[in-house]
């Protein structure tokens, strides 16, 4: 019994001495090792690896991968690579004893008419549409099937994107808005009279507007044979604008027509442009865009971000005295109610969705398939054999839900700020700038100043100095008088 109690004792005491006197002097021969390595020039050592790492990002690695390993211009995947966050540098200025919160028992409307100098302009819901990704060079049928229908249940609109006519999707969606691509393949007259508005894509933020083409293997057999084996978006042709919108008003000259245009420094011009041909709203996507397949020499590096583009827009489309005459639609980098709300205080009539819709309705559906399948696989054209199928039905009820729970952040947000209407947010632009230079960038207060005083208070202020120092001189003048003093 003494002997077992020993070896109980001393057969652990002695594992952990060992142990520790493995780890005492191999650590030292490590370290000794490692002292060594980096006294010597790094292309001896494996730190070079680790300076070279740590130089580039994840996503930069990747790409130059890509580009090794085909010899073709890199694709970036969903998304873009973040540009400065302009959104998260913008604060509300809630409502309090000056300007009061309001109830919850009194109505917020967050209705919009888009296109409304149009004879049939397309009412919504709240101010959000779901943005163009089309089926075949984006999304999958599924997917798009899942998408129009909750737009219906939540009273959006849905834009078709640059594939191909879906007529599935045209009979689940409430409100459409075709989009006719650079691609011919959607041009057609007996698909314009099924739109409720239609957008003519010129470009978009992550491709900006020049020539996409995908190989006839990447697409689904609809596509290839919509676009007669040759998937191609073509650059448009210079000076061809006017005939596409006078074509479309031709068919169409009862639905709203929008222009879609990357966002760019010389953004007036183009507004100019669509001033003069007469359409009625205008989407500018901005940098913060995202796109499947994109070019990433181009959706990592172009475009004006979406909060400067909408601010931009709105006070030019003011000062020219057309404000009301062109919805403007933008979209890039929107994560939820905050950032739509946001949006439409700097001026923007409409935000449209994509990325944040694809997770919701990809919740619960991704981890069945990883991590043998990614997730997007689930989204994205299906051109392979045993490419897992989404679920319709879950995925409409996702995204419906995901909507459902936006448009109350919206109108608890809308009384928390002391309004009712949208119109109010966008006139009084109740927002504060966390720095400097996104209160200089948007005109609106820096919430680590003390803002200054009005106009009014100022001159006040200033007579009731010059009546004091007056007092002042006129009893110094009687006194000097009293004791003879000229």
């Amino acid at each position: 019994m003494n002997l077992s109690w020993v070896m109980l004792v001393i057969i652990p005491l002695a594992t952990v001495i060992l142990w520790g006197l493995t780890a005492l002097f191999g650590g030292r021969v490590l370290l000794k090792r490692l002292e060594t390595a980096l006294g010597k020039p790094p292309q001896n050592t494996l730190t070079e690896m680790w300076w070279s790492v740590k130089s580039h990002s994840p996503a930069s690695l990747l790409l130059t991968m890509q580009r090794a390993e085909s010899g073709r211009a890199a694709e970036h995947p969903l998304g873009s690579v973040p540009h400065p966050d302009w959104l998260s540098a913008l604060g509300w200025d809630v409502g309090t004893l000056a300007r009061p919160p309001v109830a919850n028992e009194v109505p917020v409307d967050l209705t919009v008419e888009l296109g409304s100098t149009a004879a049939r302009p397309v009412r919504l819901a709240m101010p959000v549409v779901i943005a163009p990704m089309g089926y075949g060079l984006g999304l999958s049928a599924e997917m798009k099937v899942a998408l129009a229908q909750a737009s219906t249940l939540a009273g959006i609109a849905m834009v078709s994107g640059e594939g191909p006519y879906l007529p599935e999707e045209r009979a689940y969606a409430g409100r459409w808005i075709l989009q006719e691509s650079r691609g011919r393949w959607a041009h057609q007259n007996v698909v314009r009279q099924l739109a409720d508005a239609i957008e003519l894509a010129w470009g978009q933020g992550s491709e900006a507007s020049v020539e996409i083409a995908k190989s006839p293997e990447e697409v689904p057999r609809r596509m290839q044979q919509a676009a007669h084996g040759r998937p191609v978006i073509a650059a448009p042709r210079p000076l061809s604008l006017e005939a596409w919108v006078a074509e479309v008003r031709r068919d169409r000259p009862d639905c709203p027509i929008i222009v879609k245009l990357p966002a760019t420094q010389h953004l007036e011009e183009d507004l100019a442009r669509l001033v003069s041909v007469g359409v009625n709203a205008v989407t500018l996507d901005g940098s913060g865009a995202g796109s499947a397949g994109s070019p990433a020499v181009i959706s990592d590096h172009a475009g004006v971000s979406t909060a400067i583009a909408t601010a931009r827009a709105h006070r030019w489309l003011t000062r020219v005295g057309v404000r009301d005459r062109l919805t403007l639609i933008v979209s890039g980098g929107v994560h939820g109610a905050a950032d739509i709300l946001r949006l439409v205080a700097l001026g923007a009539d409409v935000v449209a969705l994509g990325t944040e819709l694809l997770m919701a309705a990809l919740h619960e559906q991704i981890a069945p398939h990883w991590p043998k399948t990614p997730p997007t696989e689930l989204a994205f054209r299906r051109t392979r054999r045993g490419q897992p199928r989404l679920d319709v039905d879950r995925a409409a009820e996702h995204v419906s839900n995901w909507l459902d729970a936006t448009h109350a952040e919206l109108e608890l947000l809308v009384r928390a700020l002391g309004f009712t209407t949208l119109t109010e947010v966008r006139s009084y632009c109740p927002l504060v700038a966390r720095t400097q230079e996104a209160a200089r960038v948007f005109g609106v207060p820096f919430d680590g100043a003390t803002p200054a005083a009005p106009w009014g208070d100022r001159v006040g202020d200033l007579v009731a100095s010059y009546d004091q120092m007056i007092g002042i001189l006129r009893q110094i003048y009687e006194r000097w008088s009293r004791h003879g003093i000229q």
